[in-house]
């Protein structure tokens, strides 16, 4: 009979929830664009960026919409290639730097433009 064997955890500060992602975030360096459903627009940077969503920091100064979980977003971005993406999503955590956002919907052709990128992005790791 196969022995039972507890799965490794981290521990975690109950002041800071954990939310799994089905697909690992690659480092990057983008700008992005974002628009709440209220119409407000800000400015930020793409620091980790998945096929599922990605972490934004958010440009500091007077006039950036605050956002909070479950805000849902309009994000625009310009991958390295030149390809345009823009993409609704959610916001599943934040802090005083920025937010985790997961991805929702998009046009066809600006979810192949990630697919391609991430892509590219995978193989250069290997």
């Amino acid at each position: 009979m196969p022995r039972f064997r507890p799965r490794a955890t981290v521990a975690r500060s109950a002041r800071t929830p954990w939310h799994p992602r089905a697909c690992v975030r690659q480092a990057v360096t983008l700008r992005v664009d974002y628009a709440t459903a209220q119409g407000q627009v800000g400015l930020g940077l793409v620091r980790t960026l998945s096929l599922q969503g990605m972490y934004m920091e958010s440009a500091r100064g007077q006039g950036m919409p605050e956002v909070t979980p479950g805000d849902l977003l309009t994000v625009a971005f310009v991958l390295p290639s030149g390809r345009p993406c823009k993409l609704r999503a959610v916001v599943i955590h934040g802090d005083r730097h920025g937010c985790g956002v997961q991805f929702r919907e998009g046009h066809p052709q600006s979810l192949a433009h990630l697919s391609n990128y991430w892509s590219a992005l995978e193989n250069k790791g290997r």
